[in-house]
């Protein structure tokens, strides 16, 4: 037993003297994904039909269909996919059900946030920029 004590203090003692193993997350925003990471996503309004396939098929029931500020030709039914980042798994089966490929995919991580978190405004940008950024 006194053994494992002893192994034990030494180990505390190199490990004072280690470097830290963990990054100071976030004052140092070292921080890199690696490339096709699932972030976020949210439609582009000037292709999405409001057909609400990808809320019917998210698993985790994080897509609500609301409607649309303002009518566009394409989309018949006016409404539009918003994503809840805190629902959100992220499986991206949004993106794969769209049949008109409207979902922008991101690899933006950094989601943490006081309030509730949605797709909504950069959906809604996506209107006034004339489609995808």
């Amino acid at each position: 037993m006194g053994r494992t004590r002893l192994s034990i203090l030494r180990e505390a003692i190199a490990n004072l003297t280690r470097r830290p193993s963990t990054i100071k997350y976030p004052v140092a925003r070292e921080v890199t994904v690696a490339p096709g990471s699932r972030g976020r996503q949210y439609a582009d309004l000037m292709k999405c039909i409001g057909c609400s396939l990808c809320a019917i098929d998210c698993p985790a029931n994080a897509i609500v269909m609301e409607k649309l500020p303002e009518p566009l030709k394409h989309n018949p039914r006016g409404v539009f996919p918003v994503v809840d980042y805190g629902k959100c798994i992220f499986c991206y089966q949004c993106v794969f059900v769209c049949p008109v490929k409207a979902y922008i995919t991101t690899e933006a991580f950094e989601l943490a946030d006081y309030s509730t978190f949605t797709s909504r405004e950069s959906s809604l940008s996506t209107i006034a920029s004339g489609g995808s950024k």
